[in-house]
């Protein structure tokens, strides 16, 4: 291993393990005491040749490897002394004693000893090395799965509902994150000592540890994330604790990006929508200027002549014929204004079992009003009723026909296609169709009336169809207009 693994390993276990619990010393004399007791009685049963006791030494090396292994370092190196104590006492003359009558066997006993000790410290280093591995492993696979389910959350309450599972499994204990409005996870209430140290924790912008066992304060030690959010976790304990408190710094790290990260895309969202409605409100004006500048004009002139002329009794009608005319055109720009401006509020439509066939004829009777000469052909097969508003449906259609009118040559025709999933009116002229930039217009998401068109009715129509679940586009020499059942 590298020199920084080695410096990243000990910063995290420590440069020496820590003394393993009572169970796992338990569990290590009742190793090498079941080893020495087989080892007695494999003695007395049987023969010389099979069990020989120049093989008692590695006996009880295998003891002192197990131990090592299954509970660490401090483990393996306990049992290589009781081994050396049981081989002195149980199997070395004098027996049952620790005194040693040969020269040999106290070499053969101190050879035991130092191979013991090192394979025991060996092995228990390769343990604990493992575990820490495992942990870092363990640390990272959390860090990862975070950084995913960060990079798809949408809102700061999102992001927080991810890092808390992470926190909980960074912790291996009870995990919180307080905001001004809530504790996640829901239904969970800080006592009054951990939400004292919570407050004190946001107020300094310093993370609190828990307070000691047995010691009065908070349970949890907390990590401040922004002004007024912060993390609560359980405190750490063993040889991973440096370890898991590296990762949960840089889980805390991951999630203020984030937290900025949707910060930022929420500011910057808000600045797109502003610039759209200016944008949006440029373009009206825009459109308004051209659309009710001839009609206001027409309204002043003929209102100016009436005043200022002595007219005939026919050239008056005809002028208030005319004033009449431009004011109902004036009318259905303000209505289609109002309308826009209504869609782009984003209200929810008033829904009521409407009849198609009822609201078609209902728009051409209004069209014929609007245009005397208007040339319409409705042609509606028995049409279900569905859940609409009505009055949207009519409007749409009454802008899409007279659009047709203005723009195309008649004949205007409103056929009717139901398909399993939609009610579909389609309305169609003889005239050249609609333009590319217009096709493209349509199939996009803006309600701002293209460049070059003249008039709201398009735009109005389109962004009803959307309200309303549906869409408008154009099909087969067509517009059609697409409503849900």
């Amino acid at each position: 291993m590298t020199e920084a693994s080695d410096d990243f390993l000990a910063k995290a276990a420590g440069r020496w393990p820590p003394a393993p619990g009572g169970l796992a010393l338990a569990a290590t004399l009742a190793i090498v005491g079941g080893t020495g007791l087989a080892a007695r009685v494999a003695m007395a049963l049987l023969p010389a040749p099979v069990f020989a006791p120049e093989i008692l030494p590695l006996v009880f090396l295998v003891a002192v490897l197990i131990s090592a292994v299954v509970f660490g370092f401090w483990s393996g190196l306990l049992a290589a002394i009781t081994g050396f104590g049981a081989l002195n006492f149980l199997f070395t003359a004098p027996l049952y004693t620790f005194h040693v009558a040969r020269v040999s066997d106290v070499v053969a006993l101190v050879e035991f000893l130092l191979v013991a000790a090192f394979s025991g410290f060996l092995a228990g280093r390769l343990h604990d090395r493992a575990q820490a591995a495992q942990t870092r492993a363990e640390a990272l696979q959390v860090l990862g799965d975070l950084s995913a389910a960060l990079a798809e959350a949408g809102t700061a309450d999102q992001a927080l509902k991810a890092a808390l599972p992470a926190l909980a499994r960074l912790c291996q204990g009870a995990a919180v994150v307080v905001t001004p409005h809530s504790t996640l996870p829901e239904g969970v209430t800080l006592d009054a000592a951990t939400q004292a140290a919570c407050d004190r924790a946001l107020r300094s912008q310093q993370p609190l540890p828990a307070a000691a066992p047995g010691w009065e304060g908070s349970r949890l030690t907390f990590l401040p994330l922004a002004e007024a959010i912060a993390l609560g976790h359980a405190p750490l304990s063993g040889r991973e604790a440096p370890m898991r408190e590296a990762a949960i710094a840089a889980m805390a790290r991951q999630l203020r990006l984030a937290l900025q990260r949707l910060d930022f895309a929420a500011h910057a969202r808000a600045e797109r929508l502003r610039a759209e409605a200016e944008a949006t409100r440029s373009a009206v004006l825009a459109s308004l200027g051209h659309d009710l500048r001839t009609p206001l004009a027409t309204i002043l002139g003929a209102a100016s002549s009436l005043r200022e002329l002595d007219l005939s009794a026919a050239a008056r009608d005809d002028l208030l014929t005319a004033i009449e005319e431009e004011a109902a055109r004036l009318n259905s720009h303000v209505s289609n204004l109002l309308q826009l401006s209504r869609l782009e509020l984003a209200a929810a439509p008033r829904r009521a079992w409407v009849d198609l066939g009822d609201l078609a004829t209902a728009a051409a009777t209004r069209l014929h009003r609007a245009v005397k000469a208007a040339d319409l052909r409705l042609s509606l097969g028995d049409l279900p009723m569905i859940q609409s508003e009505g009055g949207l449906i009519e409007q749409a259609l009454f802008n899409l026909m007279h659009n047709a009118l203005s723009h195309g040559r008649g004949p205007v025709t409103l056929t009717s296609l139901e398909t399993p999933a939609t009610l579909q009116l389609r309305i169609a002229d003889q005239g050249p169709g609609l333009p590319a930039a217009l096709q493209a217009w349509l199939d996009g998401p803006d309600l701002r009336p293209a460049p070059g068109q003249s008039g709201l009715g398009l735009a109005v129509a389109k962004g009803i169809a959307r309200h309303l679940g549906g869409g408008l586009t154009w099909t087969e020499g067509a517009l059609t207009l697409s409503l849900p059942k």
